[in-house]
């Protein structure tokens, strides 16, 4: 039986979603600035730069260019897009282990981000076709709304590793642990000014963020299926 669900994100905790935005717009002369401007940014501004960036890109991106970037962004997906290091042994102890639901919900947007998502794992060397949900979040919906229909009492524990304040909030509307990685969409001075995220669920690398999910998930893997320790787990 079922007794720990883990929730995991994709973009920007599990695989760097910055590099391959940046690299998508630039194939079309759009820069989103530096990977620190970007993370403190409000959600709607990501994409269109900050005070330097914003009036070229908006001038660029009204041309009809928005399908073509997409189409960009799934090749850059899908060619580049690889899970960090850290994270593939212990999502495969997941994934192997009887006592433990893993899976994915996250907004992807690429072009069929189902696919994308299980390709980007599969190139990764995660056994992607085991995992007990991939889940891609249509534009309009919440997280919390999924994660509210996955409760149920068969399970001990319930786990949300993200990198946003909607992920935190969701996590703690839900009754889900939260695991907030402040390396991805939003960093830390805005995860902890604007989303109020407290230091002790914030992660500054994927190496500190697996570390912590192996220890709290250790009680429901069986000693045959616990992942050595990366190098970057090391105490």
């Amino acid at each position: 039986m079922k007794r720990l669900l883990v929730v995991l994100d994709f973009d920007g905790l599990l695989v760097d979603s910055y590099a391959l935005i940046r690299a998508a717009f630039a194939d079309f002369d759009l820069d989103v600035g530096d990977a620190r401007r970007f993370r403190d940014r409000r959600k709607f501004l990501k994409y269109l730069g900050g005070g330097r960036e914003i009036l070229p890109n908006l001038v660029r991106v009204a041309l009809p260019r928005k399908r073509r970037i997409r189409a960009a962004l799934t090749a850059h997906y899908r060619a580049s897009g690889r899970i960090f290091e850290p994270f593939v042994h212990y999502i495969n102890a997941m994934i192997a282990a009887p006592r433990v639901h893993v899976g994915i919900v996250s907004r992807n947007f690429t072009f069929e981000p189902g696919a994308t998502i299980r390709h980007v794992l599969r190139a990764s060397g995660i056994a992607e076709r085991d995992l007990d949900f991939v889940i891609p979040l249509s534009v309009g919906s919440r997280k919390h709304d999924v994660l509210a229909a996955m409760a149920s009492p068969r399970y001990h524990v319930s786990l949300l590793a993200g990198d946003e304040i909607g992920d935190y909030r969701a996590a703690l509307a839900g009754d889900y642990t939260p695991l907030i990685a402040s390396y991805g969409f939003d960093g830390e001075t805005r995860l902890r000014r604007r989303g109020e995220v407290p230091p002790s669920v914030l992660f500054d690398s994927p190496a500190v963020l697996a570390r912590r999910l192996w220890q709290l998930s250790a009680l429901y893997l069986p000693d045959d299926t616990m992942p050595r320790p990366h190098a970057g787990l090391a105490a």
